[in-house]
C-alpha cells in the first residue's frame, strides 16, 4: 500500500510538472492537464475503501507544486487542488455507476462512458473552481474572461483524461504486457514510426497549401495501432500523437501553429483535433475487441462441442470444457449434474471459490426459467438449467468476478448455447450407458441361455448316439434309421448354434483361448470337407480342393475346423446346387485359404458388415442362421494374428480369403492388394 501511494504521488507530481511546460500564464491555464487522467484511472482501478488514501495523496501532490511557482498563491492552489480532486471523484463515481468494473476500454460503451463521465462531466468542478476563483479575486476580469478561461481549462482537463486514463487503464489490466514477443516489437516499432511522422508533420515551419493537411499522415499509424494492438495500442498512439502535436503547436510550428489567432486559440484547435482522433481510435479498438470477443465465444462453443463429442464420459469432457471457458470467456465456471431425484451434484468448478459455488447453487435451485442474469457479492453471473426435452439434466453458472452490472444478453445466449451442447452430450452419455447396459444384459442372457441349453442338448446327443444300435434290432428299421439321421443332423446343427453362442460370450469376456499345435492346413481342409460331405451332397454342391502339401503352421486345430466349417456352411447355404472351390497356398511366410462359391454374392456395401456380430447380407426370412458364423471366423483369424476378407459382386458368387501366419512370431498379414496377381485367381475345379 505504501509503495503504491509513493508511486502515485511521484507520478502525479511528475505529470503536473510536465503539464506546466504547456502552461499559459493568462488565467494559469494549461494546454493539456495530464494528472487529471491519472487520478481518474487510479480511482477506477482501486476499491472504494482506498479512495480516501489516494485522494489525500492526489491533493498533497497537487498542492506540493506551489513552492516551484513563486507567483502562485497558496490559497489559490488550495482551491485548485480541491477542484482537481473533486473532478477525479465525480468522473470515477459516474463511470462506476454506468459501467461494469473493471473498465478495460475493450467495449464501445466503456469509451462512451469515459467521454461523458471523464471528458465532459468530470472536468466541471476543476474548471469551475479554478477559473471562478481567478475571476472572483483578480481585478479587471469579467464574465467574458470567465467563459473563455473555463473553456480552455475544461478542454485541457477533458483532453488529459481522454489521453492518460486509457493509457493507465489498458496498461494496468490483468494482461499487463503483450503475450507474444512480436506484439512488443510491433508496438515499439509502430510507436517509433508514429513519433517520427508526428514530429515531421507537426514540426513544419509555416506550412501552406497542401502542407496544412499533413496531420492526416498520422492517422494510418494510429488506426493500425488500434486495430492490431487494441485499446493499449490506441491509447499509446494517442498519447504519442498528442505529445508532438501540442509541443509543436505551442511553439508556433506545424499546421495548427500556423493558424491565425492567439496561442490559446491554436492550442484549442489542436486539442479538438486530438480529442476526435483519440476518441475515434479508442472506439475503433473497442469495436475490434468486441468483435474478437464474439469470434472467441463462437470458437469456444465450437471447441466445446468437439470436446463433448470426443468421449461419452462426462467426467472426462466437462473439465476440459471448463478449461476452454475459463478465463477465455468468463472468470468462473461451475456445472452440476442432476440425479434421479433432480438434486444437483457438483461436477466441475473452475475460477471460483467453494463459497461462491455454494451461493450460486442456492440460486440455481430456485431457478424456474431456462436462464437468468443476476448480480451478487461474487460479481455478475448467468444461471442456466441444462435440460433435454423437458428432462432436467443439470445446471450451469458463468461468473464474471468484480462486475457491477448484469452481463449482456450476448453472454446469456452463449451460456444457453453451451448448456445446449452439454445437454446433448449428457443425453448421449445417458443413452450410451443404457445401450451398454442392454448389451451387457443381452450377452449375459446369451451366455446363460447357451449354458442352460447345452446341458439337455448334451444328454440328447448321447441318447441319439445310442439309438442306431437299438433301431438295428427292430424289423424294417430302414425308415426309422433315415429319420434318426435327419434328427441327428438337426441336433448337431443345434449343438453348433449353442457352441457359437458360447463362443460369443467367450469373446466378450476375453476368454477365447488358442491351443496351438502343428497343423497341416491341406489335410485339415480335406477332413472338414469329408465331415461335411453329407450336407454338401444334399445341397448339390461339388467341392474341388487345391492344396499343396506341407502348408503348416502353429494353429488351433479345433478353431480352424470351426472357421472352415463356417465358411463352407456359408457357401453351401448361399450357393446351393453350385460348385465350391477351396484352395490353399503358402506365400511370404503366410498361409492363405480361399473358399469360392457361385451363389447369390454379396453387395459391395455389405462386404465389411457381414463380419459383424449378428449381421447378415440378406433377410433372415429367406436364409436362416444367427449371423454369427463369419463373426466368429474373423475373431478366430485375428486371434491367430491373421485376417479374413471377402470379394464378391451381386449374382457373381463370393470368395472368402482366410490368411494366417505360419508361426505366432510371423509378421502380420499383408493386404491382398500386396499379393501377386495370381493370388486371387479362381481355383482349378479339377486339381491333380
Amino acid at each position: 500500500m505504501l509503495g503504491r501511494v509513493i508511486l502515485l504521488f511521484g507520478s502525479y507530481f511528475g505529470l503536473k510538472m510536465l503539464s506546466g511546460v504547456f502552461l499559459f500564464r493568462y488565467l494559469e491555464s494549461s494546454a493539456i492537464w495530464l494528472p487529471g487522467g491519472l487520478a481518474l484511472a487510479v480511482l477506477l482501478r482501486a476499491p472504494r475503501s482506498r479512495w480516501p488514501v489516494y485522494l489525500a495523496t492526489i491533493f498533497l501532490a497537487d498542492y506540493a507544486i506551489v513552492p516551484f511557482y513563486e507567483s502562485q498563491p497558496w490559497d489559490l492552489s488550495l482551491v485548485w487542488a480541491l477542484g482537481n480532486s473533486l473532478s477525479a471523484v465525480l468522473g470515477a463515481e459516474l463511470m462506476r455507476r454506468w459501467l461494469d468494473m473493471p473498465v478495460t476500454l475493450s467495449r464501445p460503451r466503456d469509451v462512451v462512458g469515459l467521454v461523458i463521465a471523464g471528458g465532459l462531466l468530470g472536468p466541471l468542478p476543476s474548471a469551475t473552481l479554478g477559473v471562478g476563483v481567478i475571476v472572483l479575486f483578480a481585478p479587471g476580469l469579467g464574465a467574458g474572461s470567465f467563459w473563455r478561461g473555463f473553456l480552455d481549462w475544461f478542454l485541457a482537463d477533458g483532453l488529459g483524461a481522454i489521453l492518460v486514463a486509457p493509457l493507465v487503464l489498458s496498461w494496468g489490466s490483468d494482461r499487463a504486457w503483450p503475450r507474444r514477443p512480436w506484439e512488443t516489437l510491433e508496438l515499439v516499432g509502430s510507436m517509433l514510426l508514429l513519433a517520427l511522422v508526428a514530429h515531421v508533420t507537426f514540426g513544419v515551419l509555416a506550412p501552406q497549401g497542401l502542407l496544412l493537411s499533413l496531420p492526416y499522415l498520422c492517422l494510418p499509424f494510429v488506426l493500425w495501432a488500434a486495430l492490431r494492438l487494441g485499446p493499449r495500442g490506441a491509447a499509446t498512439a494517442a498519447l504519442v500523437l498528442a505529445a508532438f502535436a501540442v509541443w509543436h503547436t505551442t511553439t508556433g510550428r506545424g499546421p495548427f501553429g500556423a493558424l491565425p489567432g492567439s496561442v490559446q486559440e491554436r492550442v484549442l484547435a489542436v486539442q479538438v483535433f486530438l480529442a476526435v482522433a483519440s476518441l475515434s481510435t479508442l472506439v475503433l479498438a473497442a469495436m475490434a475487441c468486441d468483435r474478437q470477443r464474439v469470434e472467441q465465444s463462437q470458437r469456444v462453443l465450437a471447441e466445446a462441442g468437439a470436446v463433448l463429442a470426443e468421449s461419452m464420459d462426462p467426467r472426462d469432457t466437462l473439465p476440459r470444457v471448463a478449461r476452454l471457458v475459463v478465463p477465455e470467456v468468463v472468470s468462473g465456471f461451475a456445472l452440476w449434474l442432476a440425479d434421479e431425484d433432480e438434486r444437483f451434484v457438483p461436477a466441475v468448478r473452475a475460477g471460483m471459490t467453494p463459497e461462491e459455488e455454494a451461493r450460486l447453487l442456492v440460486e440455481l435451485r430456485g431457478l424456474t426459467e431456462p436462464s437468468r442474469r443476476q448480480l451478487g457479492p461474487e460479481g455478475a453471473s448467468v444461471l442456466v438449467r441444462i435440460q433435454h426435452r423437458g428432462r432436467l439434466l443439470g445446471g450451469m453458472a458463468l461468473l464474471q468476478a468484480g462486475h457491477t452490472h448484469p452481463l449482456r444478453p450476448r453472454m446469456v445466449s452463449f451460456a444457453e448455447d453451451l448448456a445446449h451442447h452439454c445437454a446433448l452430450a449428457l443425453e448421449n452419455a445417458h443413452l450410451f450407458e443404457q445401450f451398454q447396459a442392454a448389451i451387457h444384459a443381452r450377452d449375459e442372457f446369451i451366455a446363460v441361455a447357451a449354458h442352460e441349453l447345452r446341458t439337455p442338448l448334451t444328454a440328447l446327443q448321447l441318447q441319439m448316439r445310442s439309438l442306431p444300435r437299438l433301431l438295428q434290432q427292430v424289423p424294417a428299421s430302414e425308415s426309422l434309421l433315415a429319420r434318426h439321421q435327419s434328427l441327428a443332423r438337426q441336433v448337431s446343427r443345434l449343438g453348433r448354434l449353442v457352441e457359437s453362442l458360447l463362443d460369443v460370450g467367450r469373446i466378450n469376456t476375453g476368454q477365447l483361448r488358442l491351443e496351438r499345435e502343428p497343423v497341416d492346413l491341406g489335410a485339415l481342409v480335406r477332413d472338414v470337407v469329408e465331415h461335411l460331405s453329407g450336407e454338401l451332397e444334399r445341397a448339390g454342391c461339388e467341392v474341388s480342393i487345391s492344396a499343396p502339401p506341407h502348408v503348416t503352421g502353429l494353429w488351433d486345430r479345433t478353431r480352424l475346423e470351426q472357421a472352415l466349417t463356417n465358411l463352407l456352411g456359408n457357401a453351401l447355404k448361399f450357393g446351393a446346387g453350385q460348385p465350391i472351390e477351396v484352395r490353399v497356398e503358402a506365400w511370404g511366410g503366410r498361409a492363405r485359404l480361399f473358399v469360392t462359391d457361385h451363389g447369390i454374392g454379396v453387395s459391395p456395401e455389405a462386404l465389411e458388415r457381414i463380419f459383424g456380430r449378428f449381421e447378415r447380407a440378406v433377410s433372415s426370412r429367406e436364409y436362416g442362421g444367427l449371423g454369427l458364423g463369419l463373426f466368429l471366423t474373423r475373431q478366430i483369424a485375428e486371434a491367430h494374428g491373421g485376417s479374413i476378407q471377402a470379394h464378391s459382386a451381386p449374382g457373381g458368387g463370393a470368395t472368402f480369403v482366410l490368411e494366417l501366419p505360419t508361426s505366432p512370431s510371423a509378421a502380420p498379414y499383408a493386404p491382398l492388394h500386396d499379393a501377386p496377381p495370381w493370388a486371387l485367381a479362381p481355383a482349378d475345379p479339377h486339381p491333380t
